[in-house]
C-alpha cells in the first residue's frame, strides 16, 4: 500500500510513480505475451500503416495467462483499495503499442465518476522519448476546468494550436526505469512527446464502486462513450 507520504502526493498532485514494483524477470514474462499478442493483432494491419500502428487490447483472456492475473496482484490491488475502497470493481486490463505524440487530454472529465490508472511500461522512458507528461493538480476543479478552457496544444490532435507544442505546457514528465509502476487519477489532464514507434504500455484500471445516483449515471455514461469509439 501507499505510505501516508505517498497517498498525501497523490491527492494533492493526482499521481505518485512507485519505483522498482515489478522485477526485471517479471517484465520479461510481461513482454513475452505482450510479444505474441502484439504480433497477432498486427496481421490485421497493412503495409500503409507501418509508420502508425497503434495497437490496443485486452489483457484478460486465456491467451495472456499471465497478464489476465495482474489485477489480483496484491502490489495494485491493494492501493486500489486503499485509494478508491476495498469494494472497488476492475474496469479493465489493456495493453497498448504507442507510437508517436499522444495529444493532451484526461481520461475522464465526469467528477461523478472516480477511477484510477496503473500505467505499466515495458522500457525506459524519459522527457525525450515519449514519458508520460501530467499536468500536476489538474484532477481537481476548479484547475481541471481551467485547463479544458486553456484548450491545450495538441488537444484534438492539434499539435501546434496557439502556437505552443505539446511539450511546451508545464507539465511534470514522468521518467520511468523498467519495473516502476504510475498511478494516476483517470481525471488528470496527460499526454507524451517525443516517442516513436512501439512504446509498451500495460494499463489496470480500477474504479469506484457507485453509492450515489449520479455515479451510476456516471459510469453508465463512461460505457456509452467507450461503445462509441469502439464503433
Amino acid at each position: 500500500m501507499l505510505t501516508e507520504h505517498q497517498l498525501t502526493y497523490f491527492k494533492t498532485f493526482g499521481f505518485v510513480t512507485l519505483r522498482g514494483l515489478f522485477s526485471v524477470d517479471e517484465i520479461k514474462t510481461f513482454n513475452e505475451e505482450f510479444q505474441l499478442k502484439l504480433k497477432s493483432t498486427l496481421r490485421f494491419t497493412g503495409p500503409q500503416d507501418e509508420d502508425a500502428k497503434y495497437c490496443s487490447w485486452s489483457n484478460l483472456t486465456s491467451k495472456t495467462p499471465v497478464l489476465s492475473k495482474l489485477p489480483q496482484d496484491p502490489r495494485i490491488l491493494s492501493i486500489a483499495e486503499q485509494i478508491l475502497g476495498e469494494d472497488c470493481n476492475l474496469a479493465s486490463c489493456n495493453a497498448g503499442s504507442y507510437v508517436n505524440d499522444t495529444r493532451w487530454h484526461p481520461d475522464c472529465r465526469n467528477f461523478h465518476h472516480d477511477s484510477i490508472k496503473f500505467p505499466i511500461y515495458l522500457q525506459d522512458l524519459d522527457a525525450n522519448n515519449g514519458a508520460l507528461r501530467l499536468i500536476p493538480g489538474s484532477h481537481k476543479q476548479p484547475f481541471h476546468e481551467a485547463v479544458t478552457k486553456f484548450d491545450p496544444p495538441g488537444y484534438d490532435n492539434d499539435a501546434t494550436r496557439k502556437g505552443y507544442l505539446i511539450k511546451d505546457v508545464p507539465t511534470h514528465a514522468c521518467k520511468v526505469e523498467v519495473g516502476d509502476v504510475l498511478v494516476f487519477d483517470t481525471h488528470i489532464w496527460h499526454a507524451s512527446w517525443g516517442g516513436k514507434i512501439d512504446r509498451r504500455m500495460l494499463s489496470p484500471i480500477y474504479i469506484k464502486n457507485p453509492k450515489t445516483p449520479e455515479a451510476e449515471d456516471a459510469i453508465r455514461e463512461n460505457v456509452k462513450g467507450a461503445h462509441t469509439v469502439r464503433e
